[in-house]
């Protein structure tokens, strides 16, 4: 069919268990397919090729002689395959069907066995993923490991962060890993662990259903453990081969423990926003901002943020340096807690 369809307590040990266990999981290689697509260049150069996806401006192909490699969609000039793809542009909008080139540079055809046409803009279109491909072409993931500057005392931090997104027609689901431990000459060790999970369900109009969850152990805030619970809607505001912009809310509830602090349960406001940006040239590097709020409906006046950043510039093939920045903040902690906790890390990762 072708057509628009849419518009669319655990302790570091455990977590980085759990992390390195998805990353085993990930290595299991896929069966490679034909090489029947073609992929040519503005320069000229023509890929016989496996065309893999396309994903934030960078078009993975498999190649006999190269292996898998990526090339930045702004250097491509025509694509063309006989197997069926999802092909969504910036509208949102999403078409089904084999590829194709017409006479008039930049434009691709996507037709259906039934013979419907759409005629799409190359610059617009946002996403290529093969029909019926295996789950780990639609997986992807990273991994780092760094040395931090933390704000408190010149502390010094180990970090390690890791992450992955699951792509289909209808959901993107994203897993999160942050740990970190942090040694003072003065104190004794602190660590700092969080565990997120969402999981989006598409809609028309780029608007989207989500449900969130999180796992939280800050020592440095005396907190023991924080679990987050519930979901929302929201809508993608800007989706193009250079930025997505997303906002949502949602109602979630919240169970936590501090230190010599009773349990607390709290039903919560959630208001929270996806801010990346990436560049479609050789320059390759991409700049990520998560922002969750949290305003308490059961409790006293209370309002919490978590801010995730994350700067990544690739030098080597998918070997990248990051710099990460942390924020946590509560405007009304128990007794006399700190309010915020801040870190800066520099890192060399891994992308898969």
């Amino acid at each position: 069919m072708s057509g628009t369809i849419g518009r669319g307590t655990w302790g570091v040990g455990g977590l980085r268990a759990l992390a390195v266990a998805g990353c085993l999981a990930l290595s299991v290689p896929a069966v490679a397919a034909p090489k029947t697509d073609t992929v040519i260049l503005i320069n000229g150069d023509r890929l016989t090729c496996e065309i893999k996806k396309l994903q934030q401006a960078r078009l993975t192909v498999s190649t006999d002689p190269l292996g898998t490699a990526s090339v930045h969609w702004g250097e491509v000039a025509a694509v063309t395959s006989p197997r069926d793809f999802e092909v969504t542009v910036r509208t949102g909008d999403r078409f089904y069907g084999s590829l194709g080139r017409t006479a008039v540079a930049g434009e691709l055809v996507v037709s259906s066995a039934t013979g419907t046409v759409a005629t799409l803009q190359l610059s617009d279109v946002t996403s290529l993923v093969p029909m019926y491909s295996r789950l780990w072409s639609r997986l992807d993931g990273n991994l780092d490991l760094g040395f931090t500057f933390a704000q408190a005392n010149l502390e010094t931090h180990w970090t390690f962060n890791a992450g992955t997104t699951y792509r289909s027609d209808r959901y993107i689901v994203t897993g999160t890993l942050s740990s970190q431990l942090t040694a003072r000459e003065d104190a004794d060790r602190t660590s700092r662990n969080t565990m997120s999970l969402s999981a989006r369900r598409l809609f028309n109009s780029r608007w989207f259903a989500t449900a969130l969850g999180q796992v939280q152990q800050n020592e440095e805030l005396d907190l023991d453990l924080r679990t987050v619970g519930g979901g929302g809607v929201g809508k993608v505001l800007s989706e193009t081969n250079h930025r997505t912009i997303a906002l949502y809310s949602g109602l979630v509830y919240t169970r936590e423990r501090f230190v010599e602090s009773p349990v607390a349960n709290l039903a919560e406001i959630a208001v929270g926003g996806q801010v990346d940006f990436f560049t479609p040239n050789n320059d390759d590097f991409s700049f990520t901002n998560s922002v969750v709020s949290y305003y308490s409906v059961t409790d006293r006046a209370r309002a919490r943020i978590e801010l995730q950043s994350a700067w990544r510039h690739e030098f080597l093939k998918d070997f990248y340096w990051s710099l990460n920045g942390i924020e946590s903040f509560d405007s009304a902690p128990p007794d006399n807690e700190k309010k915020n906790d801040f870190s800066l890390s520099l890192a060399i990762g891994w992308k898969f």
